[in-house]
């Protein structure tokens, strides 16, 4: 129902405007150029940058730069569907700033990307685990934007496996965390979101569509029509929309999230897959059977084969992070 959400802006934001001048300063704008670049929604670009700092350490990047970049990169490959590349950044990115106490949000910030790319994989437990050791360190740093966004992921997590009562403690805990602090248009996004997913499984759909009304309208105004993160709020004003039987525009709207992701990341990847297959159980509601059944089809094939290439089973052993 409710796809992955993107990893904080405001944090990785307020690293890479942390970074001070310094010799390698070269390097730090490049950084902050490929933040930029994936904040945009251009993925491709920023990793062009990202990948030769990591791997060359670049004008010789300091080791606290190295772990935001190796952080920025794992966001990248996460949203490309990347997922054993975005493993790979995280972990170095953990390895490097773990040690260094003047780094300890900036762990945070890693810890919870990874719980947000188990949640994607599948391994909710450890996605849940990840973000709970997130949001206690954000709490010991008083970092009430931090509590907040942990907490929106938590939600997420919690409605991906069917726990609504955990959905809606993490919610209001993010709501409470969010009066405290201040927050970007993305993060309040991805709380309106949550919002609307909870309103829809009450049979709130009123309330569903108008929160994630303000998600699309907050998305769009920061990042344009095409950032995916919209497709994700036209699918579920889509599923709000078939709810109460307006299939005109429930499919309308299925079909701009599909237009979305196509054009985001390509047909070939979860996210487009996952929508083609809401927008044919609206088809099949509609009394559209037969193309219903055809995008089913197709979906459930093509899912199986992405996921037959992908880590899968594997899981992190979240024990080792503190």
């Amino acid at each position: 129902m409710l796809e992955v959400m993107r990893v904080s802006v405001l944090l990785l934001l307020a690293l890479l405007l942390g970074i001070p001048a310094r010799a390698e300063k070269s390097a730090a704008d490049q950084i902050v150029e490929a933040f930029h670049l994936w904040s945009a929604g251009q993925e491709r670009a920023a990793i062009a940058i990202l990948e030769p700092i990591v791997q060359s350490r670049v004008n010789g990047v300091a080791e606290w730069d190295l772990g935001v970049a190796w952080n920025v990169l794992g966001s990248c490959y996460l949203d490309l569907e990347m997922y054993d590349q975005a493993r790979q950044a995280y972990q170095h990115a953990m390895e490097i700033l773990r040690p260094i106490p003047s780094s300890q949000n900036q762990y945070a910030s890693v810890m919870d990307n990874l719980g947000v790319l188990e949640k994607a994989l599948g391994n909710g437990d450890s996605a849940k685990a990840l973000c709970e050791k997130s949001r206690h360190i954000y709490e010991t740093l008083g970092d009430s934007a931090g509590v907040a966004i942990t907490s929106t992921n938590l939600a997420v997590i919690g409605i991906a496996q069917h726990n609504f009562k955990a959905a809606r403690r993490a919610f209001e805990r993010a709501l409470r965390a969010a009066e405290q602090a201040t927050m970007k248009d993305d993060d309040i996004a991805a709380i309106d979101a949550v919002e609307s997913a909870l309103a829809l499984h009450d049979g709130r759909e009123d309330e569903a569509i108008s929160a994630v009304e303000r998600a699309i309208d907050r998305w769009t105004r920061v990042h344009g029509p095409g950032f995916f993160m919209i497709g994700t709020g036209y699918l579920l004003r889509a599923q709000a929309f078939a709810k109460i039987g307006d299939y005109d525009r429930a499919t309308a709207d299925a079909r701009h999230a599909l237009e979305i992701a196509e054009a985001a990341i390509g047909k070939n990847t979860v996210a487009y897959l996952m929508a083609e297959d809401e927008y044919a159980r609206i088809l099949r509601a509609s009394g559209d059977k037969e193309q219903a059944s055809r995008l089913q089809k197709h979906a459930a094939v093509a899912l199986a084969q992405i996921e037959s290439r992908q880590c899968g089973g594997c899981t992190i052993n979240v024990s080792g992070y503190r």
